[in-house]
């Protein structure tokens, strides 16, 4: 299993890809420091107006749970809190790399079984000692290398996943061959090049790595959540392997009872119901 990233020249095909917002990345410094004053970020956030509105739609959404309607951003800062806003900076940011590639069918479906490995790794970390936010994240970023390359060749990322389902190539042996890297090596780039912690970078260069039993750090959390992601019914292309529930079930920490452990059906029914709340 690879533990280190070890970063050679970068390849020709992440030369397209968008730069982190500074204004998204100035957001997660802020919320980060133990002294935060809320007025101070509501004033930074709306120094980008249409950041300031895709956040604001983001708190108002059913899948952030918020009972009041969010009109401000300071309101929203103090509702739904500091450690959440970082998570909706970082999925506003992504949402908003993608956006103009998720209307084809093939790329939307990767969107949305990153946001159903996002919930999936939300509802794991309850149990497995690890922050809910950051293992929310790192399940949405975990195909950050694929969101790039679709958002930097649509068309070709289209038809290339298209290709691999029809004749069942191996997804990561295509993408070297047509774009020399592949989305876990892609995604682990994107995400040194944004700065983001170096767990969430290992979690992402390593997610295609099998997950191992009674492993409860957050890259086997997130590589047994978006294979449950697939199981459930939120496959974005066809796996090498094809796991079932109750496989990745005992990969997961933890015994408690939750909605993701009860059953499949219900873990199905709970995903489709909070996509459902998702601004896809």
């Amino acid at each position: 299993m690879t533990e280190v990233f070890a970063r050679p020249q970068a390849p020709w095909a992440l030369r397209l890809l968008p730069p982190f917002p500074a204004i998204a990345h100035r957001i997660l410094a802020l919320a980060g420091r133990d002294d935060i004053d809320v007025h101070e970020l509501g004033d930074l956030v709306r120094m980008d107006p249409s950041f300031s509105a895709e956040l604001l739609r983001f708190a108002n959404s059913a899948l952030f749970g918020v009972r009041r309607e969010v009109t401000g951003l300071a309101h929203a800062i103090v509702i739904v809190g500091t450690d959440r806003i970082k998570t909706m900076a970082t999925l506003v940011a992504v949402n908003r790399m993608v956006r103009s590639s998720v209307n084809i069918g093939a790329l939307r479906k990767v969107w949305i079984h990153s946001l159903a490995t996002a919930l999936i790794a939300e509802e794991a970390a309850r149990s497995a000692r690890i922050d809910r936010e950051i293992a929310y994240t790192s399940g949405l970023l975990h195909n950050l290398g694929t969101l790039g390359l679709m958002s930097a060749y649509p068309d070709e990322y289209s038809r290339m996943l298209e290709v691999s389902d029809d004749f069942g190539f191996d997804l990561l042996e295509t993408e070297r061959d047509l774009f020399e890297v592949e989305h876990c090596v892609a995604g682990a780039y994107i995400a040194e090049d944004w700065d983001f912690p170096p767990e969430l970078i290992a979690a992402i260069a390593t997610h295609h790595d099998p997950p191992v039993r009674g492993d409860s750090s957050l890259g086997n959390l997130i590589r047994t959540s978006w294979r449950l992601g697939d199981a459930l019914g939120f496959a974005a292309f066809s796996p090498a392997r094809k796991w079932t529930w109750e496989e990745l079930i005992a990969f997961l920490p933890g015994t408690g009872w939750s909605w993701l452990r009860d059953s499949p059906e219900t873990a199905r029914a709970e995903l489709l119901t909070r996509l459902a709340a998702a601004p896809i």
